[in-house]
């Protein structure tokens, strides 16, 4: 089992009290790989934040973009809580969506969130239903779908301080919403605002409900395309 990983300098200055705005300059990462090599296995990912080597369990939101170890980037850093979506990379969509952006990170959030209760078998799904959120290009097969299904469900009625714990990294720079597949993608990741404490692998695991089970029983997701260009 993963050490849970320690934020509280990547998030210094970015957190006040029960909530942490957006950070006020850029912090540094470093992209160290994925789920077992393979960028199709989805969450979570790896990257190192900060100066001092930090490793944390990211999902990627961004089905466009890619990376390779080693890529180095400035990223702002947003609190899905406070619903100030100024430095993300997905709040200029166009089309039917264009007025729910915020809707959309919530049910991205809510997705990565539920990595905490869900076996770690789900998670290629999970993603695979963040991806598809922003992208509705990206392969989703019906296990996938229902997790889409099961986000739109449930987060009606939530309050956005349901989401304090979800932070999103965006590249930093002229043109956030840099349409270049090469240029680097956009992550969520799992933070405790009150301590400065990450989750990902490490989160509690605990036997799925009957709904899950359901989810269990269908298909290996198929992945086409190729996302990360060398």
């Amino acid at each position: 089992m993963r050490k849970l990983v320690i934020l509280a300098m990547l998030l210094c200055g970015a957190v006040s009290g029960a909530y942490a705005q957006i950070n006020s300059s850029p912090v540094p990462f470093t992209f160290v790989g994925w789920n077992d090599g393979n960028w199709q296995n989805g969450y979570p990912y790896y990257v190192q934040a900060g100066t001092n080597s930090t490793e944390i369990d990211v999902m990627c939101d961004d089905y466009v973009h890619g990376g390779m170890p080693g890529d180095q980037w400035m990223a702002n850093i947003t609190d899905l809580g406070t619903g100030n979506l100024t430095l993300v990379r997905f709040n200029n969509i166009i089309g039917p969506n264009s007025l729910y952006d915020l809707m959309l990170y919530d049910e991205a959030g809510w997705l990565l969130l539920e990595t905490q209760l869900e076996p770690s078998s789900q998670w290629v799904y999970m993603n695979s239903a963040v991806w598809t959120i922003f992208d509705p290009s990206a392969p989703c097969d019906s296990t996938c779908q229902a997790w889409m299904s099961a986000a739109q469900r449930s987060i009606r009625g939530l309050p956005q301080s349901f989401y304090d714990d979800v932070y999103i990294i965006t590249p930093s720079g002229i043109n956030q919403h840099n349409p270049d597949p090469h240029s680097i993608q956009e992550f969520m990741y799992i933070g405790q605002a009150s301590s400065g404490t990450g989750a990902g692998t490490d989160a509690p695991q605990t036997t799925p409900e009957p709904g899950t089970l359901v989810l269990m029983g269908t298909g290996v997701l198929a992945l086409f395309g190729r996302k990360f260009l060398n």
